[in-house]
């Protein structure tokens, strides 16, 4: 089947048509889209699904046994919680904010906008432009990522920890993320949301192996040798991905006879829409939210009186209900509106932690565990909602032509609100002798967060209803 730009993007009418005739793109194969479904799903489980499962690391360097950090934290009268939280942060956050300079570098690689153009420089030009592919680049940031990791077992205190496991592990994720990840919507039309959610659901599946792995490597063999195993797995499982990216399938398209190239930066007027600054403050409100509670769930289950092997499992059981969540809701997406079933499902994340979580600290009696397992259960559930729907609704709010540009923009955002939410959060917790309610401004902030989040998906909602009319099913 043949499509068109038009096909892949929003079937909706906009306010004003495009007098540039849609290219026609090539046609794919079942054999291509399931490598490329494959392909990205392995590099979220690889980059996503490691960053969800970094508060088990958290909890370990806070905790006695600890064999990284020299003085142990534990041993401080007041622990860093907030620093170590965000060493994971802001890997977490680079993943993602990465994006607004791999994606252009990527775009510009493989439409050759980068050829040579003086007689001078053209030999030396040509040389790197040989070398520089997305190929490259994605193998660049698997090995980025083990060094990181095998420099980081060498670490003895928390700034080395930030730029080994922090920076240099969150600078290789995103040289991997982007470029097998920005093409991927383009090969699915109809049910692109399903297929998104399939790939995002790499997150979920990830954490919930890596939790209990990480955690049962730290008993055995402590911090230093659970890096070097985890670095090495990275090289071998990483290598594979790295190889198979995709070529994007606006590529080879050409117009007037010139290399026609996506967006990939966002302009003025894109900027100045409501849909886009709506977009954006959500994306930075739902990052800084959604993330804190997995910094946090080992830790507060610990205060519960529980073994942080404990705290593991319900880190890994949060990432498993996320994952399936996240196709679940991918696929509704696709039949009752995505813009509808995120707003919905964003809803249920800022209700929850109000519901469950504040209702779990302020508790004195017994149910304090059976709130916090309830919380556990519905946010993972409906926090999934905006993993799994974003990256479609970009493409149809925005256009697909539109879609490297913008995603990379609001990436770069959601990496920003990353690295906000949980070292704000560890600043906000309490003392350990208050046990639970040491989290409860934690539980409010984050509340606040997501409920910001679900105003500012309101007003998606409304400003694309108003530009393009309004539609139940949307």
């Amino acid at each position: 089947m043949v499509l068109t730009s038009r096909d892949a993007g929003s079937t909706r009418r906009t306010d004003s048509p495009d007098p540039t005739p849609a290219p026609v793109l090539p046609p794919i194969s079942r054999k291509k889209q399931t490598a490329v479904l494959f392909s990205a799903f392995m590099t979220i489980v690889l980059t996503i699904g490691y960053n969800q499962c970094f508060g088990v690391f958290q909890q370990y360097y806070l905790s006695s046994s600890q064999d990284v950090l020299v003085p142990s934290p534990a041993s401080q009268d007041s622990p860093p919680t907030a620093l170590l939280a965000f060493v994971g942060t802001l890997c977490y956050g680079l993943t993602w904010a990465g994006g607004i300079l791999v994606n252009p570098v990527i775009s510009r690689i493989e439409h050759g906008t980068w050829a040579p153009t003086t007689p001078s420089s053209r030999l030396w030009r040509r040389r790197i432009l040989r070398l520089l592919t997305p190929r490259a680049i994605t193998i660049s940031g698997v090995l980025m990522m083990s060094a990181g990791l095998t420099l980081a077992s060498v670490s003895r205190s928390i700034w080395q920890l930030l730029l080994t496991q922090g920076f240099l592990v969150g600078l290789g994720m995103s040289l991997l993320y982007f470029p097998l990840l920005a093409p991927a919507p383009e090969y699915f039309t109809n049910h692109r949301a399903t297929a998104m959610g399939f790939i995002l659901a790499g997150g979920g599946a990830g954490g919930l192996i890596f939790s209990n792995v990480i955690q049962v490597l730290l008993n055995s063999v402590g911090g230093r040798w659970t890096l070097r195993i985890y670095a090495i797995f990275n090289l071998i499982a990483g290598l594979p991905i790295a190889w198979a990216v995709p070529r994007s399938r606006f590529a080879g398209i050409s117009t007037a006879e010139r290399p026609e190239r996506p967006n990939t930066h966002v302009s003025r007027a894109l900027a100045s829409k409501p849909t886009f600054i709506f977009s954006a403050v959500a994306a930075f409100l739902q990052a800084a939210g959604a993330q804190l509670p997995l910094s946090f769930i080992p830790s507060y289950t610990v205060v519960l009186g529980l073994t942080a092997t404990k705290g593991a499992n319900y880190l890994a059981i949060s990432n498993a209900i996320n994952a399936v969540s996240r196709i679940l809701t991918g696929y509704a997406g696709d039949r009752l509106g995505r813009q509808n079933t995120l707003l919905l499902t964003l809803f249920f994340t800022a209700t929850s932690v109000f519901a469950f979580w504040v209702s779990s600290v302020l508790s004195t009696s017994s149910s304090s565990l059976s709130l916090w397992l309830a919380f556990i259960v519905f946010y993972s559930f409906s926090t999934g909602g905006y993993y799994g729907l974003f990256p479609a609704l970009i493409a149809e709010v925005f256009g697909i032509r539109q879609y490297a540009a913008v995603n990379a923009f609001i990436l770069f955002v959601r990496g920003l609100g990353t690295m906000f939410g949980s070292p704000v959060g560890g600043q906000l917790l309490g003392s350990s002798e208050e046990g639970t309610r040491a989290y409860k401004i934690i539980a409010y902030w984050d509340g606040a967060l997501l409920m910001g989040a679900t105003l500012c998906c309101v007003g998606v909602r409304w400003a694309d209803g108003k530009g393009k009319g309004w539609r139940w099913i949307a």
